[in-house]
């Protein structure tokens, strides 16, 4: 499924209220440039969707660990200390890697430039339904993107200890429904092509 204004108009969540409804479908008027991603607001809680540091991973080749930063993946009430669950939560996360980054990841790759322009392109235009974009903010110093078929996991506990760890920031209502809708692209491909008979 493509990622258009009017493919994310039809998929408004039914528990927001018509002004929340209405504001949606203005802010996706500009989608994908003029979007306001973050917002100032959940500084202490943990959010589906909110970008950490001191994030946990382990490298398979190596077995060195590391800590990096991260995007939340987890539904918020399956994470919050307050949700008393039978066994450990488990919280998962993306990686969150600066662009230039990636860029240079593609160069030592050998791609050519003129496909490397029209990907960078795709990403910010969110259209590359394994990377969510990230752009650079008063919160971000520049342009990031969280890579979705990279995923780690940690106990919760062990991210409640870490006493290093801080928010970079919460996204927005519309930052928010475009990473969900990123998610459920991603993941959740009823039209997958595959007859199961």
């Amino acid at each position: 499924m493509e990622i258009t204004p009017e493919s994310l108009s039809q998929q408004i969540p039914y528990y927001l209220t018509q002004e929340q409804k209405d504001g949606l479908v203005r802010a996706l008027k500009d989608f994908p440039t003029n979007i306001q991603y973050y917002l100032n607001a959940f500084q202490d809680e943990l959010l589906q969707g909110d970008g950490w540091t001191k994030l946990p991973v382990r490298n398979f080749e190596t077995g060195e660990r590391q800590t990096i930063l991260g995007i939340i993946l987890s539904n918020t009430c399956d994470v919050t200390p307050e949700n008393i669950r039978h066994l450990p939560a488990q919280i998962i996360f993306a990686p969150l890697i600066p662009l230039p980054a990636y860029i240079t990841l593609l160069r030592n790759s050998g791609i050519s430039p003129s496909q490397i322009e029209s990907k960078i392109a795709a990403i910010k235009d969110q259209r590359v339904t394994t990377i969510f974009f990230l752009p650079a903010s008063d919160r971000l110093q520049q342009d990031y993107i969280a890579l979705l078929d990279q995923l780690y996991s940690m106990p919760a506990r062990v991210f409640e200890l870490e006493k290093e760890k801080s928010k970079i920031f919460t996204l927005s209502q519309i930052g928010f429904y475009l990473f969900l809708f990123k998610l459920s692209v991603h993941f959740c491909r009823f039209h997958e092509g595959v007859a199961r008979l």
